[in-house]
């Protein structure tokens, strides 16, 4: 692998905060719905801490990559004379080089702002653009004074864009700190006001969960300006230990000018319960035998499982804190049982142990997930049975009488011609007639439209009002022989008998028909 490819990689990673960014803000997006999520217990801490324990790896693996590269360069001279790979630079883009000859901070800090999907390139130009400004520092300063939103153009910014921002401040103050330019006591103590005004936001309080990166911008500023000796180092060791985490923390560490003074830093993290931070620090410094790392390693796995169980006892034992637990001891488990395997602690340490750990607490993890499925399928269980025998539309109830379509007439049981005008109050079965009788389904009134006959198709005020015999769309007996006994509506009715002459096949005769006309 070339050096170039290794500063792409170097780059990609730093590119790779602005990702993190935007996965943070989903996540929380996320955690407010998770109260209908009974096993949601996701952490942001929980995903940083794996993301800084990856970086941390990538990175100790990418320096020892570098000084292979840089050993092999040393024992193989080259062919012919070429400049080191580090005294390489891009020359910038004009409109970049041009904001820094004018001395334009503000600009320069929105440009780089709305170009920063092109962050990778503007990286390698930005620092020869801060070096042709006739005063770097007075450039960069200027620019950096747009950290924090305020009036104007950072005003409209959301939080995405805010974040972003911020990292653009501090890759300026960054590149200024390699640009090592000479800087004037002027300069200095507008420098120093800064520091005093952004120190006081976060002592205030920083809302939300940036607090980091506004911490790092901070310790940036001190560090670029050298405002170290300004403050108290106790503070600057706490403000250190909240980003601890960060790669560049170590690095930074050295730019603040406070190497000497670690071994009080890595006290301080192992009191706020940072010990795999502090593992890091002893062997960036070198202080392995100093400050042995594995108790610490031992005491944070110890930690956990406390932590573990406080989580527990918080949440009374519902399954929900119990997930939780499970997910925040199996996570520094692995943490630690990284950090070995990165330093080569085996012998020292052995991680047999710690994985019969993850074992055990992968499959309680299961186990878990297995039981709230359960019982999420006995709860909504007797909500599908209801479903099924309850479907959409209402079942009918037994005393329900059907509606009376053209293909329906009622059987008339009885033989009395009373229930003959009245079927309706009747309770009887209804079946279709049609097939049976084929000129009950006809709208032809076939001779039917006496003034006597009861069943009147003309509109006779007497009778069913325009309907047919068969059933129509108006079924409301008129009744106009109530007063009329029995024998003499039946006599009424078989009156009406001629007029079936005309009915083809017919004898002129009321057709026998026994379960109709007895």
């Amino acid at each position: 692998m070339s050096m170039a490819s290794t500063r792409s990689i170097a780059a990609s990673m730093e590119a790779a905060a602005i990702k993190k960014e935007t996965l943070r803000r989903s996540l929380e997006e996320l955690q407010s719905h998770s109260s209908s999520l009974a096993s949601f217990t996701l952490q942001w801490k929980d995903l940083e801490d794996h993301f800084a324990s990856i970086e941390s790896s990538i990175q100790l693996r990418l320096k020892e990559l570098e000084s292979k590269e840089s050993s092999s360069a040393a024992a193989t001279p080259p062919s012919h004379p070429t400049a080191p790979p580090e005294a390489v630079e891009h020359p910038p883009r004009p409109e970049l080089k041009a904001l820094c000859l004018r001395m334009e901070g503000r600009a320069l800090n929105a440009y780089l702002n709305e170009n920063r999907k092109d962050l990778i390139a503007l990286r390698e130009e930005l620092l020869p653009a801060i070096r042709s400004a006739p005063d770097p520092a007075k450039l960069v300063l200027d620019a950096v004074r747009g950290f924090y939103p305020g009036k104007g153009r950072l005003a409209g910014m959301d939080a995405t864009e805010v974040s972003a921002n911020k990292r653009t401040c501090t890759l300026l103050l960054e590149k200024l700190r390699l640009a090592s330019p000479e800087i004037g006591a002027a300069v200095r103590r507008e420098a120093k006001d800064l520091a005093g005004d952004w120190k006081g936001r976060l002592t205030d309080g920083v809302n939300g969960t940036d607090v980091s990166l506004d911490v790092f911008g901070f310790l940036n500023l001190l560090a670029t300006f050298g405002l170290v000796p300004e403050f108290d180092v106790n503070e600057v060791f706490e403000f250190l230990a909240m980003i601890s985490r960060r790669k560049q923390a170590v690095d930074l560490c050295r730019d603040l000018g406070i190497a000497d003074k670690i071994p009080d830093f890595i006290n301080k993290l192992v009191t706020k319960g940072k010990e795999l931070d502090a593992v890091r620090f002893i062997f960036a410094f070198e202080l392995v035998n100093k400050i042995p790392p594995v108790p610490l390693l031992k005491a944070y796995v110890k930690g956990s499982k406390k932590t573990s169980q406080e989580v527990r006892n918080k949440g009374n034992n519902s399954l929900q804190s119990q997930n939780e637990a499970i997910a925040k001891e199996l996570a520094a488990v692995k943490a630690v049982m990284r950090i070995i395997e990165d330093y080569k602690l085996e012998s020292e340490y052995s991680p047999e142990p710690l994985k019969r750990r993850v074992t055990q607490l992968e499959e309680e993890k299961a186990n878990k997930k297995r039981k709230a499925a359960t019982n999420l399928a006995h709860k909504s269980k007797p909500q599908q049975q209801q479903q099924l025998l309850s479907p959409n539309k209402r079942p009918r109830p037994l005393n329900a009488v059907p509606p009376v379509t053209p293909n329906t007439l009622p059987v008339v049981a009885s033989t009395s011609a009373s229930a003959l005008l009245n079927p309706l109050s009747q309770n009887q079965t209804y079946l279709g007639m049609v097939d049976r009788f084929p000129y009950m389904g006809s709208s032809v009134s076939y001779g039917m439209a006496g003034a006597g006959y009861p069943y009147d198709r003309a509109g006779s005020s007497s009778g069913y009002q325009g309907a047919s015999l068969v059933g129509g769309s108006n079924l409301s007996p008129q009744r106009p022989y109530a007063h009329l006994s029995d024998s003499q509506l039946t006599s009424r009715l078989y009156e009406t008998s001629s007029h079936y002459a005309g009915y083809p096949g017919s004898s002129g005769h009321i057709p026998a028909y026994p379960s109709l006309y007895p």
